[in-house]
């Protein structure tokens, strides 16, 4: 439990110029979002400011040391917010009852991401939208995805079970949904550079 304790506080303090990167993305992504919204691994709430005011989110958090930091980044946000205990292989809600599920920056340390995108699936309303923005696996046969692998064990000990070489496009585009659209691009950071954003259609 340290280990959580520490990775809270550390998300909280360090991740201030990669969430610069990406606020524009994200405010296109997130701020469209209406109705009953899912965040899979919210975290500190790093999200929160970028939802509409009448969005009705709900966060499924494993850490129950995040709780704090999302209050607190919910009362900045003006956001009303519940967070329940769970982890993304198994989400605790009933089938084809929300609008969205959002999940950035998830599927890298997920224990099983196929689990993750079929539940995030199985819970979406027909028509619902999974929203996503993750860094991912560098091209295949580059130095950049050999440096991934290589760094692999040691990062994921210590970034709470991250993945950098992890291929989450495929298993997007594999989940059963009906459209996928999907925008590559490379913040030029090392390691985790390579990433992908946009928004999976359920049928």
């Amino acid at each position: 439990m340290i280990r959580k304790r520490l990775f809270a506080w550390l998300l909280d303090r360090c991740g201030g110029g990669h969430e610069r990167q990406l606020a524009g993305r994200k405010r296109d992504l997130l701020g469209s979002l209406s109705g009953q919204v899912v965040e899979i691994g919210p975290g500190t709430g790093v999200n929160l400011g970028y939802y509409r005011a009448d969005v009705r989110w709900l966060g499924v958090e494993p850490n129950p040391y995040m709780d704090g930091y999302l209050a607190r980044a919910a009362e900045r946000a003006g956001l009303a917010i519940e967070i329940r205990r769970g982890v993304a292989e198994r989400l605790p809600l009933a089938d084809e009852t929300v609008d969205a599920v959002v999940a950035t920056l998830v599927l890298c340390s997920v224990a099983d991401p196929a689990a993750a995108l079929a539940e995030a699936r199985r819970v979406l309303r027909p028509g619902g939208r999974f929203v996503f923005l993750e860094h991912v696996a560098a091209p295949a046969g580059t130095s950049a995805r050999r440096r991934q692998e290589l760094i692999q064990p040691l990062w994921s000990f210590c970034a709470d079970g991250c993945h950098p070489d992890r291929d989450s496009e495929s298993l997007i585009r594999r989940a059963g949904f009906a459209e996928v659209e999907v925008e590559r691009f490379d913040l030029g950071m090392p390691v985790v550079g390579p990433h992908i954003a946009g928004v999976a259609i359920r049928p």
